[in-house]
């Protein structure tokens, strides 16, 4: 399959000898960055990273490499060299992984198949995509399925193609050359010089553009006119796809959206080559995205690339400006990139490459890159076959690698119990800089000692921060100790625990209060009391001793409390001033520090395998432990028909930056839970739980992960679904006693990335516009969940309790008492304004209710995708035919729903699409 000869006749192949020498060298590289060269005496094509980070590379003559922990594997996972036509351009070709691969082990290859090997003139061959079963690291050959088989190839061995991706709809897609006969390329009775796309098991898509015009298997083609497309790739945060084409004169990288539903285009090959000029076009032609002339532009032939959006970015990962871009390799010895949203600007990357191949970014953040080496020249031999080629690894070092750590904020010394100030640890190269990109965990341990609070914090922007350590023992010369892997340091100076208690906490701090207020004392240190006055007194030994929480109903009152234990110097004093001006009771009367959660920092470090052993529930009747804060949401997101509940746990310490429009500002290891039912029966109102999802932040604030627990069928306990996720159907009986089935999805742990965006801040839910509203609290009570919120003292700010009505609030969309603009713009708010917003994914138009609607672009605002209606745009006043909003919320089609796949809803929101109708309607007059 080797890639030079696709480029020019065989008469021209010799500019090839000007190529670098055989022998396998390092490239020129930008400052900050260096390579690794991984392995060699490699016959290589292309590469793909499962998504355990597992890299497997493709010999051309039949064998599936692993690369391991940075160590090529002796065995190959799979070889099929006895059914492999591996003469010039053709062999094993590419590998891909299915979406379920973490559940089904499913792999996919796009190799050559010799069928008659006793033939000598290549006649007897055709591509072919075949699925096996991976265990481990061996595929078992016997476990082929063969899905596709692509038309017999003729005896000219060029332009074959090769690419195979799985799109963000859950389809595969392939590209194919048009084996050197420009004529296939438009040619509708055949699959050469194609952009395919099929269901994983070989079947094809009713969707398909061509499925109604072309026959048989070419109903698969989505895209016509490409010449020699050796590599797809695909962006996994949007689903578009770059093909990696040959042209003749120019190399192009094509474009084609797998996040919308698919449509017919055309690149225009043979007749177009590069940007179009005065040609005519073909119907559904469409420019390339970046074309290059490789005399003009120092090309030779455009292999492969890989865009860079690093699933676990770890130490070595590149800065974040490289984020999202598409880097390329060329085979005249260079890596290159560019930017999707500004194509049309290219950015040198490496140089002095011998013949580079494929390029890939890692999970972790690096990028990879075959070096093909080889013969020079473009001839049969040369392409056949070569044991030169190598595979290299990139990575930022900023001037080097993660060799040591450094405590770089101190400890304070302190009184006992007393936090000992913030604690910084960085992640640092041999010279001293802080490595941004390094995420690693770091822990902390006491020399002589137990430390309390958060020990284990992963690092953000190569910096772990500990906000609340304290220590129950007092004495001189303490040391903290910093370990992460094999890197370890310990504090640079020591200090010193006071035998002087540390001041008591009083909750509520002094503050002006509507209702009676519950006063809770606390303190960290063992075997101590507190003593305290309620008339502005000095507390002492006499005082009464605080046991429990204690009402204050009216007035105003001072508390003053002291900490005291035998042998120990009494704390200092604290106070709080508390006034009461009315008697409404808040929604809750306490919120004490949650005890015994089992949720780690960080997903890494391994997550309960049951909702139980996480500790946040008390029993499994879902009874939250005190201190866990129920909430609702004033316009729930749609979970096809099934009833959700939430809750929120926050730090000890943690407090929330309240915003009264916009997002919140989260304290770092903030936990959310959300939790899903469904009634069954609409006669007998039986129901089910279905799962419990659980989001918890990182040390910012602004990322972390997500788990979901699935419920038993005996609804005794819920387990963690694997990060490939669940399906269910499950049995729905309406009023009438007529039974459906319904499908379910139980999200695995990457989908949370899809909607929990940092662009959106991360946490969907609770904001001022969706909780400045009444909820019913247990007990009884009901209260506007702001004025609880901020009595039970969660914002840095205690609220002015009169401004509360003023602030902006959603609504249901069934709120018939709300205007029907408010109800849809709620709507929208709740489940679209994750993406749509500037700076995110398909963001035309602004869903965020805080956007005033002149500005939100929902009236006659422009859609990327008007599914062939005529001046289609997001809302058409009064015309429900041209409201592609209304389309989009009414349908269950893949292709056209919202939100789209792998998100997907099941159930269209029927009282939302009736409601979205009225207000399009309505808009007539307008």
């Amino acid at each position: 399959m080797i890639r030079p000869s696709t480029l020019l006749p065989a008469s021209l192949c010799g500019s090839f000898s000007l190529l670098l020498a055989a022998t396998s060298m390092a490239a020129t590289l930008p400052p900050g960055f260096a390579e690794t060269k991984v392995a060699d005496g490699l016959n290589p094509t292309t590469m793909t990273f499962a998504p355990d980070g597992r890299l497997f590379l493709c010999e051309k003559h039949g064998k599936l490499r692993v690369i391991e922990d940075q160590k090529l594997l002796p065995e190959p996972a799979l070889d099929i060299s006895s059914q492999i036509d591996a003469w010039n351009e053709r062999g094993l070709l590419s590998v891909c992984f299915d979406p379920d691969f973490a559940r089904n082990g499913w792999i996919y290859v796009y190799y050559t198949h010799n069928r008659e090997p006793e033939k000598k003139d290549h006649t007897a061959s055709n591509n072919r995509v075949s699925r096996f079963t991976l265990k481990g690291n061996v595929a078992d050959v016997r476990s082929e399925k063969v899905i596709w088989e692509l038309n017999n190839l003729s005896k000219t061995g060029w332009h074959n193609g090769g690419g195979l991706v799985f799109g963000k709809d859950g389809k595969l897609y392939l590209s194919t050359g048009e084996n050197a006969k420009d004529a296939n390329a438009q040619d509708g009775t055949n699959l050469l010089g194609k952009l395919q796309r099929i269901n994983k098991d070989g079947s094809i898509p009713e969707d398909n553009p061509y499925y109604k015009e072309f026959e048989g298997n070419n109903r698969a083609i989505v895209a016509l006119g490409l010449r020699n497309p050796f590599s797809l790739s695909v962006q996994p945060t949007t689903g578009l796809i770059y093909v990696s084409d040959v042209g003749a004169t120019y190399e192009q990288i094509e474009g084609y959206d797998s996040s919308v539903a698919p449509v017919a285009v055309n690149y225009g090959w043979p007749g177009i080559d590069g940007r179009s000029k005065n040609q005519n076009k073909p119907k559904g032609y469409r420019e390339p995205v970046y074309p290059y002339d490789h005399g003009r532009d120092d090309g030779l032939a455009l292999c492969s690339g890989g865009f860079y959006n690093p699933a676990k970015p770890g130490a070595g990962a590149f800065p974040k400006e490289y984020t999202g871009k598409f880097f390329f390799g060329d085979y005249k010895g260079w890596i290159k990139l560019i930017d999707p949203a500004k194509p049309e600007v290219r950015e040198d990357f490496a140089k002095d490459i011998n013949r580079a191949l494929d390029v890939e970014a890692a999970p972790d953040g690096t990028l990879w890159y075959i070096s093909r080496g080889g013969i020079p020249g473009g001839s049969d031999e040369a392409n056949s076959a070569s044991t030169n080629g190598s595979l290299w690894r990139v990575q930022w070092t900023g001037g080097g690698q993660a060799a040591k750590l450094a405590v770089i904020q101190q400890p304070a010394n302190a009184n006992l119990g007393a936090p000992l100030g913030v604690v910084k640890v960085a992640i640092q190269d041999s010279t001293g800089k802080t490595i941004e990109t390094a995420n690693d965990t770091v822990t902390l341990t006491l020399d002589g000692g137990v430390l309390t609070g958060a020990t284990k914090i992963a690092a953000v922007n190569g910096v772990a921060t500990f906000p609340a350590l304290a220590i129950g023992k007092p004495g001189r010369g303490y040391t903290l100790r910093a370990s992460s892997g094999s890197l370890a340091a310990a504090s640079s100076s020591t200090f010193d625990i006071a035998d002087q208690l540390a001041a008591p906490a009083i909750a509520p701090a002094s503050g002006k209060f509507t209702g009676p207020v519950w006063v809770r004392m606390s303190n960290s240190t063992p075997g101590t009391t507190i003593r305290f006055t309620t008339d502005g007194s000095a507390p002492g030994a006499s005082s009464p001793a605080y046991t429990e929480p204690f009402q204050v109903s009216s007035g105003t009152t001072t508390i003053k409390a002291i900490v005291q234990r035998p042998g120990l110097t009494d704390s200092s004093v604290t106070s709080s001033s508390i006034a009461i001006s009315g008697n409404t009771a808040y929604g809750l009367d306490l919120r004490p520090p949650v005890s015994g959660l089992k949720l780690p920092a960080t997903a890494g470090e391994g997550l309960p395998p049951t909702l139980s052993a996480t500790g946040i529930f008390s029993d499994k009747n879902l009874t939250p432990k005190a201190g866990v804060v129920p909430y609702s949401l004033n316009s729930p997101a749609w979970a096809d028909g099934a009833e959700t509940q939430h809750w929120v746990i926050l730090p000890e310490a943690g407090k929330i930056g309240f915003a009264p429009t916009g997002e919140f500002k989260w304290p770092g290891g903030t936990i959310f839970l959300q939790h899903f039912e469904i009634v069954t029966n609409q006669a007998t109102k039986a129901r089910r739980r279905l799962e419990t999802r659980v989001l918890v932040l990182d040390a910012t604030g602004s990322f972390g992960y997500g788990a979901t627990y699935r419920w038993r069928p005996d609804q005794s306990d819920a387990d963690l679904v694997d990060a490939a996720g669940k399906d269910e159907v499950l049995k729905i009986t309406d009023a009438s006693g007529q039974t459906k089935e319904q499908a379910w999805s139980y999200p695995g742990s990457g989908l949370c990335f899809m909607c929990h965006t940092p662009n959106a801040g991360f946490v969907l839910g609770p904001k001022a516009r969706q909780l400045n509203g009444e909820h019913a609290y247990p007990g009884g009570r009901k209260d506007n969940q702001l004025r609880t919120w901020s009595y039970l003292q969660m914002f840095t700010e205690a609220l002015d309790e009169s401004a509360i009505a003023g602030y902006a609030r959603t609504c249901r969309v069934d709120d018939k008492s709300a205007s029907l603009e408010d109800r849809v713009r709620s709507y929208i708010d709740g489940n679209c304004a994750q993406c749509h917003r500037p700076n995110g994914t398909g963001a035309l138009w602004d869903a965020r209710f805080d956007t005033p609607l002149a500005k939100q672009g929902l009236i006659n605002g422009e859609v990327r995708n008007t599914f062939g209606i005529e001046n289609g745009k997001v809302v058409t006043p009064g015309d429900l035919e041209k409201s592609l909003l209304h389309r989009r919320v009414s349908s269950t089609s893949l292709a056209e729903q919202m939100p789209p796949p792998p998100v997907a809803r099941k159930v269209v929101d029927s009282v939302a699409a009736d409601v979205i109708a009225e207000w399009i309607r309505s808009q007539d007059s307008k």
